[in-house]
């Protein structure tokens, strides 16, 4: 990817949701409401992209000028009574608001396309730190949930492997939303590297007294004690 920090300005139609879309992710959404099967039809009739920004519960509609969201692509629809539908979408590049633009029932906004800058991260170490702790984390997810949880294969490339990794973490949205706006890929690692650390110890202690109990049986009182005092 260049280096160029803006490299495009577009009108979007906005999508505010509680969740934050990641590059690379896959994000399938039950479209009901009036206004976003109209905005739904309309990416559909143009370029099939619409903005995804996180907004939280609490937060006053719409979302602040100035937050970073992702691009979802419309991959496929499945039409349903009364136009609802299901789509399935695929986050693309990141965006950040510069307007809104009152024009239609959903909300458009003005964006500026954004992207990671050069940086003087060794990203080659730290990706091998994350690969790593991710390894852990998924052998651990997987014993406590007897099949796997986190997928296997990542993105090549310090950004989408950064962004992979970021979209498939139980992370709270509060912390997944500042992952989605650092603006340089060593960074991010290092953001991820420091959560997965924070867990990984956690996964691991709660696979071994899950696997323990599998190997001693229901009725080993001593294991389920160990249990009831997590």
């Amino acid at each position: 990817m260049s280096s160029t920090e803006i490299f495009n300005t577009r009108e979007l139609p906005i999508f505010p949701l509680p969740l934050v879309l990641f590059p690379g992710a896959l994000l399938p959404l039950h479209i009901f409401e009036e206004r976003y099967k109209e905005m739904i039809k309309d990416s559909l009739a143009s370029d099939k992209l619409f903005g995804i920004t996180y907004l939280a519960e609490n937060e006053t509609w719409p979302p602040p000028v100035g937050r970073i969201g992702a691009i979802a692509q419309i991959m496929a629809v499945v039409p349903l009574d009364g136009g609802r539908m299901n789509i399935l979408t695929v986050g693309i590049n990141r965006y950040r608001v510069i307007k809104y633009i009152e024009k239609k029932s959903y909300l458009k906004a003005e964006v500026e396309l954004i992207q990671d800058q050069n940086d003087d991260y060794d990203t080659n170490t730290l990706m091998e730190e994350v690969k790593k702790l991710y390894k852990r984390a998924a052998e651990a997810l997987k014993a406590l949930n007897d099949e796997q949880t986190l997928p296997s294969e990542l993105p090549d490339g310090a950004e989408d492997f950064s962004f992979g990794v970021a979209a498939v973490l139980q992370l709270p949205l509060e912390k997944k939303q500042p992952l989605l706006e650092i603006r340089s890929s060593g960074l991010r690692l290092t953001k991820l590297r420091h959560h997965l650390s924070s867990i990984i110890e956690d996964y691991e202690h709660r696979a071994s007294i899950h696997t323990k109990a599998k190997s001693n049986g229901h009725g080993s009182s001593k294991v389920l004690d160990s249990l009831k005092k997590e």
